[in-house]
């Protein structure tokens, strides 16, 4: 047997599986005993791998690479505290069901729980946060050894994919020496069938029975106030289809921006889109009451709606959930069907009659108000400020067709669903709303842009500053990310939040100023900082074409941002009275 001939063939064999498996992308955090893995990725002629020395921000790296070609990524690093690292990114994955999968590698078991060096517990590191976990054998020379490497992948491939998608983990226990012997011939053939994939996988939709279709069918046709609802991550075939399925029921569509069903918006479609705003107003919601909310995707974003939703009485709350999880924070779910979006749609058009006599005063009703709410949102493009809420109305009419927004948690996502209006123009709005933290935002908008998106990232200063380590992704990997930097020096949210009245205690605990020169940092990482002070210079600056690292910063007021959004509230009850 040549050197190394085991270890060598038996990884070949687990990571040639992976490229049978169309998987593409590779994210690698270099370390020692991870050797085999990441050297035989590199030398694999289908794989592309990109290295992230930071093992947070390469975990938010493979998940916005997953996320824009909904494919799984593939994750790989050593021993230690580096798998820790991926954690934040691996629960942002499982709960906004992002295909990932986490190669890990250990020390040898004999090595394990006796104080060798880089060696802790990985065994089920990380917990009900992935569907799967598989701790790898050992490598053998056998070809049973090697087909059963590929069947692991297999499985572990299976569960990731499978509705609802998700991250996997496979803990590799590996035994020194470690570098691969790339004299042997055919490093990537051991195990392999005649197939492409070691197992063909067959992958089913859920799809709803004749019995709930017809059930369904008879709620929609006896009630007739309303409401279907795209939350995030609702798909582009499916939210097409959904919106079709208002026109048919005379329903109104409530689109939060993660679902896109405001951009590329026909605006004879049924679709609200500033139903954050007008559902705030007390009278308002109190007379829109509704007979029956149908929920595609997560829970939206909006505050004001899940409010709204909670106080129905008399309400059937339908949520369509393909998978086994439970998505509903309201509490008021009536009934969870578990089907295929697109399937439940496709259903009830095959089943649902429209009755002619029909007269849609309810759609009417929210469409006046929506109308109502948008021309007092559109007000905002007047004010002279650098307000917040007026910079995702310059930057959706200024970025360019069939780019991405990918949007900041906390006070930009909030500003986006809020100012974000209906629009021909196609664009992709992102963000990680399964955790909703503010950690790995730059690197998952960096990840979107290997996967080739013009990505535009629309982020506050305190996200900024807690990823900063990842602008070196654009750096070592060439990748065009322009950043839109809201600098308010602090946590801009919590002005709207009842912390506010405390001010002993404000400005230490929730306000968290930084007093940070963002300039420095843009230039360490080798990007062009540009700083606005005025409406004209930001759209200037959108209107130039950047291939690097570009961060564009402006510099809010939070009193002020507060108390201009109390201003809008109070133009758009105006046009209520009217």
């Amino acid at each position: 047997m040549k050197d190394n001939e085991a270890l060598t063939k038996y990884i070949g064999a687990l990571v040639d599986e992976l490229s049978a498996l169309n998987i593409q992308n590779v994210v690698i955090s270099p370390g020692s005993r991870s050797t085999p893995i990441s050297m035989l990725v590199n030398e694999h002629p289908k794989l592309k791998s990109y290295i992230a020395v930071d093992e947070r921000g390469a975990g938010f790296f493979a998940l916005g690479i997953a996320k824009s070609t909904k494919q799984p990524t593939v994750l790989i690093c050593t021993s230690g505290t580096a798998a820790s690292n991926y954690l934040p990114a691996i629960s942002e994955a499982r709960e906004s069901r992002i295909p990932l999968i986490v190669l890990t590698a250990d020390r040898p078991h004999e090595l394990r729980d006796i104080g060798a060096p880089q060696a802790m517990n990985q065994i089920g590191l990380y917990g009900s946060f992935v569907k799967k976990f598989i701790e790898l054998a050992l490598p053998e020379a056998s070809e049973a050894m090697y087909q059963y490497a590929r069947s692991s992948i297999n499985r572990l491939y299976r569960s990731c994919v499978t509705a609802p998608m998700g991250p996997v983990h496979m803990n590799v226990p590996l035994r020194e020496p470690l570098v691969p012997n790339f004299a042997i011939d055919d490093l990537f053939s051991s195990g392999k069938r005649k197939n492409s994939a070691h197992t063909i996988l067959t992958k089913t939709l859920a799809i709803i029975s004749e019995e709930t279709r017809n059930e369904i069918t008879e709620l929609f046709q006896s009630k007739r106030k309303g409401l279907l609802v795209c939350g995030p991550y609702v798909e582009g075939d499916a939210l097409k289809r959904i919106i079709a399925l208002g026109s048919l029921l005379d329903y109104p569509v409530l689109c939060d921006p993660l679902s896109n069903g405001r951009a590329n918006n026909n605006e004879d479609s049924n679709v609200i889109d500033t139903y954050d705003t007008f559902l705030r107003f007390e009278d308002i919601a109190n007379s829109l009451e509704s007979e029956i909310i149908v929920r595609f995707g997560s829970m939206p974003v909006s505050k004001t709606f899940t409010q709204y939703t909670q106080r129905q009485q008399d309400c059937e709350l339908i949520v369509i959930d393909e998978g086994d999880l439970w998505r509903d924070p309201t509490l008021k779910a009536t009934q969870m069907i578990s089907c295929d979006d697109l399937e439940f749609c496709n259903a009830i058009f095959e089943s649902y009659e429209k009755t002619t006599e029909f007269q849609p005063d309810w759609l009417n009703e929210w469409k006046s108000i929506n109308e109502k709410t948008k021309n007092g949102l559109q007000q905002v493009e007047q004010f002279d400020e650098l307000f917040e809420g007026k910079i995702v109305q310059v930057l959706a009419k200024s970025i360019e067709e069939e780019s991405t927004l990918f949007v900041s948690n906390s006070m930009p996502i909030r500003d986006v669903d809020t100012f974000l209006l209906s629009q021909s123009k196609k664009l992709k709005i992102a963000c990680n709303r399964g955790v909703n933290g503010i950690d790995g935002t730059i690197a998952t908008a960096l990840g979107m842009a290997a996967a080739g998106d013009n990505v535009t990232l629309l982020i506050g200063d305190l996200s900024f500053y807690h990823d900063l380590n990842s602008l070196v992704l654009s750096k070592l990997h060439h990748l065009p990310l322009r950043v839109i930097l809201v600098n308010n020096d602090g946590g801009g949210i919590f002005s709207f939040l009842p912390q506010s009245k405390e001010e002993k205690h404000f400005e230490a605990l929730f306000g968290t100023p930084l007093g940070l020169d963002f300039e420095h940092a843009t230039a360490l990482f080798g990007g062009i900082h540009t700083k606005i002070n005025n409406w004209f210079d930001f759209e200037d600056v959108l209107s130039r074409k950047n291939d690097g690292l570009q961060v564009i910063e402006i510099r809010t007021n939070r009193q002020e941002n507060y108390d201009l959004h109390q201003k809008v509230w109070s133009i758009v009850k105006s046009k209520y009275e009217k």
